[in-house]
């Protein structure tokens, strides 16, 4: 760990995660609201290994207010679901400068959290390959779920857009009900769909979701 820099550790230890979320406090901006594609190559230029990272999901800053165009972040976070071992490779984000779209960002020391085998899950967007209504997408995540050997209950959400680079790419919000633990899990773990890097197909218990829905909308 680089000097100076310090985690709160609130993971239970007595049971082990494959991956955990880390919880980045950040200040600066404003920055555009959809701003997944923008964040994620901010967070590369420090890190050039994160692209190689697949296994690195990055959801989209949190603030406390917005416009329709701008998130204002102040006291704000950003969480990054990765392995326990990747998170050596993350610290060096603390107080490096970040600038998103022309905004300069900063994080401080990240909190480290275990993830919860809760029955519900909600993903601010999901993105599957030529899944652009709703039918579509519902017989795309059905799809996805049972190739992960997971049983749960959809329930599918508001239509959404992100811009990555010059394409925009059509998704839905996704709630998933019913689950077992182990699923739960699973299904965090893993993810839905494809961009993680770009905040998509990311899950979190429902509570956490909405707020941090209501602290950072996006298109």
């Amino acid at each position: 760990m680089p000097r100076g820099v310090g985690c709160v550790v609130l993971l239970r230890w007595g049971n082990p995660m494959a991956l955990i979320d880390l919880l980045f406090p950040v200040q600066g901006g404003p920055v555009p609201l959809d701003h997944a594609y923008l964040l994620f190559a901010a967070l590369s230029r420090h890190i050039p290994a994160l692209h190689e990272r697949s296994d690195l999901g990055v959801f989209s800053l949190r603030g406390v207010s917005n416009t329709r165009e701008l998130l204002y972040l102040g006291r704000g976070t950003l969480r990054l679901r990765c392995p326990v071992e990747a998170v050596a490779t993350l610290l060096p984000l603390v107080s490096a400068p970040l600038e998103v779209a022309g905004r300069r960002l900063s994080l401080g020391a990240p909190s480290l959290y275990a993830l919860e085998p809760v029955p519900s899950l909600a993903a601010r967007l999901v993105t599957f390959k030529h899944a652009m209504d709703e039918p579509a997408f519902i017989a795309a995540a059905s799809r996805a779920l049972e190739a992960l050997g997971v049983q749960a209950t959809l329930t599918v959400g508001r239509r959404r857009i992100v811009r990555i680079a010059d394409k925009k790419v059509v998704g839905f919000a996704l709630d998933l009900h019913g689950l077992s633990a182990e699923h739960s899990l699973r299904v965090q773990e893993r993810g839905l769909g494809g961009r993680r890097h770009m905040g998509c197909g990311l899950f979190l218990p429902p509570g956490r979701a909405a707020l941090a829905q209501a602290r950072g909308r996006a298109a």
